[in-house]
């Protein structure tokens, strides 16, 4: 069965094209919309209870992100994640959250260090339990509040973009027996480093904790079946 849209109301000082791109976009992330399944501009229009226009340029700014294809005489459809595609995306996360912690670590302020300790604590405490429900959300505000230190905008912007892609594929390393305690081990690597505001060593606690979680991930999403 497809999924289907409910009817929203949108803030009038809003634009609505941004809005519907990122319904549309989560509903993919979220895989509400699976690859294969078609997009529609009448019955997507017709479900959120506004006109084609803005579907199309959503839809046209979902093929840019290559999360949507075009296929002659079958229209737009969702697009899939290949491995090559999750290495790509992780290689350019990799580089530029080490760039990000570099940066952070000349300007970050007492208060964001004592918040990056409050989420290893909490981590470390939610680690202890066989829920791990919380576990994305805390990874996702220690890594936020890093990229925010860095005071950087636009390497902001990128780093949260491509962000939105990975999270959707790493809380599956979370199922891994003892990675939750490496993560705490290597958040408090970076948090460390941070606190010495030795940019070099952060850079390279940021990059080895990135690489780990997408080579687990990566390992656990595509087996090696030989053998």
């Amino acid at each position: 069965m497809e999924y289907q849209f409910p009817p929203i109301r949108f803030d009038n000082r809003g634009y609505i094209r941004d809005s519907v791109f990122s319904i549309l976009r989560n509903a993919i992330l979220d895989g509400k919309l699976e690859p294969g399944q078609r997009l529609i501009e009448r019955s997507i229009a017709d479900q959120l209870k506004i006109s084609r226009t803005p579907v199309r340029e959503a839809i046209r700014q979902l093929q840019y992100e290559r999360l949507v294809t075009y296929i002659p005489r079958k229209g737009v459809v969702v697009s899939g994640f290949s491995k090559s595609d999750i290495e790509e995306i992780q290689l350019i996360r990799t580089a530029l959250e080490a760039l990000s912690c570099s940066i952070a670590a000349g300007k970050i302020k007492d208060e964001e260090l004592t918040y990056l300790n409050s989420i290893v604590d909490q981590l470390s405490a939610e680690s202890k339990k066989k829920s791990s429900g919380k576990l994305s959300v805390l990874n996702r505000k220690f890594h936020e509040c890093i990229w925010k230190a860095a005071d950087s905008p636009h390497l902001y912007y990128f780093i949260n973009t491509l962000c939105e892609y990975v999270n959707k594929f790493t809380h599956l390393t979370y199922t891994k027996p003892g990675r939750i305690q490496e993560v705490v081990s290597e958040h408090k690597a970076i948090v460390s480093a941070l606190m010495r505001h030795d940019s070099s060593s952060s850079y390279e606690a940021m990059k080895k904790h990135v690489e780990k979680s997408g080579q687990i991930f990566l390992n656990m999403a595509y087996p090696d079946k030989r053998g």
